[in-house]
């Protein structure tokens, strides 16, 4: 992270604690902590990370809604997400926490249907965030027809009163322990069959730094028989449950990252109607 990420991540943090005194107990269960619980219960602190180009499809690669903003996917997530949508014909596509919309905008290309669960403006607002931050959730959203928006909170919202199974299901909403954990408990039995893939975005905080509180939520939240189908995409900061089988080398982080591959990208912009 760079220094003034840092300084956002604080502020965030010391806000939210000024509102909600109980999550101090929380900030103070840093990373190292996690860590350390990682290795007590689990004896290993890390996924091993899989070459991303395991899941890329023939010209899947390109991100049509992409903002470069505050709180966006790294490119090469979207990227893993809509190439695995691209992966499964037909694919029922479920994701927890949409922000602006980027990925699962991306995913309606490839995805028969998409369904988004996210906090509505109004608990947002009671949240003491700011409105125009609760405003800005899926403003790029447009009238895509196989998108359905859910507004609930994941951590009491029912999953089963959706009514469906998924092939792809992307987590990425509240990433503090205890959120990651109920989110990965409610979204395991949705998935549709053995070939069915979770994908869990800020694993990590860069592609070389792991999120150790985030990895404890995955862990702690699956059954025990569904770890060893767990992995780390390289060059992103997603993990990825999968029973497809790897051909690659799996490798553990070991930053300094030396490079072994590079990307080729293309950037075009055009303005957003008002």
């Amino acid at each position: 992270m760079t220094l003034r990420q840092k300084i956002n991540v604080i502020a965030k943090i010391l806000t939210r604690v000024v509102y909600n005194p109980k999550l101090l107990f929380e900030v103070l269960k840093d990373e190292t902590v996690f860590e350390k619980y990682l290795q007590k219960k689990y004896r290993k602190t890390l996924l091993p990370t899989v070459d991303l180009r395991e899941f890329l499809e023939e010209d899947s690669g390109k991100i049509e809604h992409f903002t470069f903003l505050d709180g966006s996917s790294l490119v090469t997530d979207l990227v893993l997400l809509r190439s695995l949508a691209k992966s499964i014909p037909d694919c029922d596509y479920l994701e927890i926490g949409m922000w602006r919309g980027e990925s699962v905008m991306n995913v309606a290309q490839e995805a028969k249907t998409c369904t988004t669960v996210n906090l509505s403006a109004e608990e947002i607002v009671k949240m003491k965030l700011p409105e125009k931050y609760a405003k800005l959730h899926g403003c790029l959203i447009n009238n895509q027809d196989n998108i359905k928006i859910v507004y609930a909170n994941s951590m009491t919202f029912d999953f089963s009163s959706l009514n469906q199974k998924y092939d792809l299901i992307f987590v990425d909403g509240d990433h503090h322990y205890e959120a990651v954990k109920s989110d990965t408990q409610k979204v395991f039995p949705l998935l549709k069959d053995d070939n069915s893939i979770i994908v869990w975005h800020d694993y990590a905080y860069n592609p070389e730094k792991p999120r150790h509180s985030v990895i404890a939520g995955i862990l702690d939240g699956l059954p025990p028989t569904a770890h060893q189908y767990l992995y780390h995409v390289s060059n992103t900061i997603s993990a990825i449950y999968t029973k497809r089988k790897i051909k690659s080398d799996l490798t553990l982080i070991e930053p300094p990252v030396t490079p072994d591959k590079i990307f080729r990208v293309e950037i075009s912009a055009k303005s957003l109607k008002k």
